[in-house]
Protein backbone atom coordinates (compact mmCIF):
# COMPACT_ATOMS: atom_id res chain seq x y z
CA UNK A 1 0.00 0.00 0.00
CA UNK A 2 2.91 2.09 0.79
CA UNK A 3 4.48 1.69 -2.52
CA UNK A 4 0.85 2.87 -4.11
CA UNK A 5 0.98 5.66 -2.65
CA UNK A 6 -2.17 4.72 -0.63
CA UNK A 7 -0.43 5.05 2.67
CA UNK A 8 1.03 8.22 2.64
CA UNK A 9 2.53 8.44 6.78
CA UNK A 10 2.07 7.08 9.92
CA UNK A 11 1.54 8.97 13.28
CA UNK A 12 0.89 8.08 16.79
CA UNK A 13 -2.84 8.92 18.24
CA UNK A 14 -2.45 11.23 21.18
CA UNK A 15 -4.97 12.41 24.03
CA UNK A 16 -5.82 15.98 23.11
CA UNK A 17 -6.68 17.08 26.54
CA UNK A 18 -3.54 15.18 28.27
CA UNK A 19 -1.27 17.23 25.96
CA UNK A 20 -3.15 20.62 26.59
CA UNK A 21 -4.75 20.67 23.52
CA UNK A 22 -8.47 20.11 24.95
CA UNK A 23 -10.22 22.48 23.90
CA UNK A 24 -11.69 22.08 20.26
CA UNK A 25 -12.98 24.74 17.95
CA UNK A 26 -13.99 25.17 14.32
CA UNK A 27 -14.09 28.42 12.13
CA UNK A 28 -15.81 28.62 8.76
CA UNK A 29 -14.06 31.55 6.66
CA UNK A 30 -15.22 32.56 3.37
CA UNK A 31 -13.57 33.96 0.25
CA UNK A 32 -13.15 37.19 -1.21
CA UNK A 33 -16.12 36.95 -3.72
CA UNK A 34 -16.00 38.47 -7.44
CA UNK A 35 -13.98 37.99 -10.22
CA UNK A 36 -10.56 38.23 -8.71
CA UNK A 37 -11.60 35.59 -6.31
CA UNK A 38 -8.48 33.18 -5.32
CA UNK A 39 -9.61 29.92 -2.97
CA UNK A 40 -6.11 29.30 -2.30
CA UNK A 41 -5.13 32.60 -1.02
CA UNK A 42 -5.62 32.17 2.20
CA UNK A 43 -4.60 28.61 2.45
CA UNK A 44 -0.69 28.89 2.62
CA UNK A 45 -0.94 31.67 5.61
CA UNK A 46 -3.62 29.06 7.35
CA UNK A 47 -1.17 25.75 7.30
CA UNK A 48 1.13 28.15 8.84
CA UNK A 49 -0.96 28.14 12.34
CA UNK A 50 0.10 25.02 14.32
CA UNK A 51 -3.39 25.06 16.10
CA UNK A 52 -5.09 24.26 13.16
CA UNK A 53 -5.41 20.63 12.70
CA UNK A 54 -7.82 20.01 9.62
CA UNK A 55 -8.96 22.73 6.80
CA UNK A 56 -11.57 22.05 3.97
CA UNK A 57 -13.04 23.76 1.22
CA UNK A 58 -16.57 23.15 1.53
CA UNK A 59 -20.13 24.00 0.01
CA UNK A 60 -22.64 26.33 1.51
CA UNK A 61 -22.82 29.92 3.06
CA UNK A 62 -18.91 29.48 3.96
CA UNK A 63 -15.55 28.11 2.00
CA UNK A 64 -13.58 26.78 4.33
CA UNK A 65 -14.36 24.49 7.80
CA UNK A 66 -10.95 24.85 9.62
CA UNK A 67 -10.87 22.72 12.88
CA UNK A 68 -8.08 23.92 15.43
CA UNK A 69 -7.30 22.41 18.97
CA UNK A 70 -6.11 24.83 21.84
CA UNK A 71 -5.09 25.10 25.30
CA UNK A 72 -8.59 27.08 26.42
CA UNK A 73 -10.27 29.95 25.67
CA UNK A 74 -7.44 32.62 25.94
CA UNK A 75 -5.84 30.69 23.32
CA UNK A 76 -8.71 30.16 21.23
CA UNK A 77 -9.31 34.06 20.66
CA UNK A 78 -5.16 34.62 19.88
CA UNK A 79 -5.54 31.81 17.01
CA UNK A 80 -9.07 33.30 15.84
CA UNK A 81 -7.58 36.48 15.52
CA UNK A 82 -4.60 34.99 13.36
CA UNK A 83 -6.89 33.16 10.86
CA UNK A 84 -9.27 36.19 10.54
CA UNK A 85 -6.38 38.04 9.17
CA UNK A 86 -6.30 35.17 6.34
CA UNK A 87 -9.56 35.95 4.98
CA UNK A 88 -10.98 39.31 4.11
CA UNK A 89 -14.34 39.24 5.05
CA UNK A 90 -15.75 38.24 8.62
CA UNK A 91 -15.58 34.06 9.54
CA UNK A 92 -17.83 32.73 12.30
CA UNK A 93 -16.51 30.64 14.96
CA UNK A 94 -17.95 27.28 16.94
CA UNK A 95 -16.50 26.03 20.12
CA UNK A 96 -17.43 22.21 20.43
CA UNK A 97 -17.44 21.13 24.42
CA UNK A 98 -17.59 17.79 23.90
CA UNK A 99 -16.27 15.32 21.39
CA UNK A 100 -18.44 11.90 21.45
CA UNK A 101 -15.81 10.37 18.07
CA UNK A 102 -12.94 11.64 17.46
CA UNK A 103 -10.80 9.09 14.64
CA UNK A 104 -8.92 9.49 11.87
CA UNK A 105 -9.42 5.85 10.47
CA UNK A 106 -10.85 5.17 7.12
CA UNK A 107 -12.30 2.18 6.49
CA UNK A 108 -11.45 0.07 3.35
CA UNK A 109 -13.83 -2.75 1.70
Amino acid sequence: MEEQGIITGCTVLLDSAKVGRGFTAFVFGQAKLGEESDFNKPIAKLKKIEQIQEIFFITGDYDYLIKLRVKDQNEYYEVIQRIAKCFEVRGKGIVAPKCFKDSPKIRVI
